[in-house]
């Protein structure tokens, strides 16, 4: 705790040295907000609100890149044909951040949500706020890191394991289920991890562009164009500390399903 007390020490000595609440609001201002996470919020809505539009929308494009990612992953891992095939087009998107795709995305999709495409044309629904666009910066920030670790995983089998199931008669589907998939299991963990934290940093920057009206990203450049300094820091502090239990929740699995990983080292 020493380290994060000497941050709120410094905060609030420049806080009340430069008295300006709209440059730097004071260490209280910003936990009285915290405190109250249902207090409405310049009329946009409550912290929780936020938060849970935020979150949505990043369930949803993350379980899209963990149910793309985690199959193709163990395909191109296990099987030549398939690396080649995918390589070439995955070394070429790769290197593309993310929130660079959040124009062409916008663009692209414009202001469509999960509703329109079931020919909704309007919902009160939390559907109505999960649009298409941040729905594909999602997934792309989230598919690699999944898919590299489920290769990477697979790729690490070791042979013997794999030897002794054929020898012993196993099918193909065996083989996955039985052998290559709990072994891979651990690395690709570590991708979901990763792929959850890349998911839920793109949300906050695609919240920050036009279109968007709720999550905690669109709160953030709300206040700041109302030079609501407090409400704009305690979001920034919700932000991490969301991401914290996201990627401890990922952890906490990976823990209970690797600990035979450990042992047998």
């Amino acid at each position: 705790m020493i380290l994060p007390v000497i941050i709120l020490l410094i905060w609030e000595y420049y806080a009340v040295k430069f008295n300006n609440p709209a440059l730097l609001p004071r260490v209280e201002m910003v936990f009285d907000r915290l405190i109250h996470p249902f207090d409405n919020l310049l009329n946009t809505g409550n912290f929780v609100r936020h938060i849970f539009v935020s979150a949505t929308r990043v369930i949803f494009g993350f379980l899209l890149a963990a149910i793309v990612g985690i199959p193709l992953g163990l395909l191109a891992g296990r099987y030549l044909l398939f690396h080649r095939l995918f390589n070439p087009i995955i070394e070429i998107l790769r290197p593309l951040c993310p929130i660079a795709w959040i124009p062409f995305a916008l663009a692209i999709f414009k202001t469509y949500t999960v509703t329109n495409v079931f020919g909704v044309r309007y919902s009160t629904s939390i559907f109505e706020h999960i649009q298409l666009g941040m729905l594909f910066v999602i997934f792309y920030g989230g598919f690699f890191p999944i898919f590299i670790n489920t290769i990477h995983g697979v790729s690490s089998v070791k042979n013997s394991y794999v030897e002794s199931a054929l020898v012993l008669g196993a099918t193909h589907g065996q083989l996955f289920r039985k052998i290559i998939l709990p072994s891979s299991l651990p690395a690709i963990l570590t991708g979901l991890k990763v792929g959850l934290g890349v998911s839920w940093m793109v949300i906050i920057a695609a919240e920050m562009m036009p279109g968007s009206d709720a999550g905690i990203g669109y709160l953030i450049m709300f206040s700041y164009e109302l030079a609501e300094m407090d409400i704009l820091m305690a979001s920034m502090i919700i932000i991490g500390v969301v991401g914290t239990i996201l990627s401890g929740i990922v952890k906490v699995a990976a823990d209970q399903t690797s600990f035979w990983q450990a042992k047998e080292r």
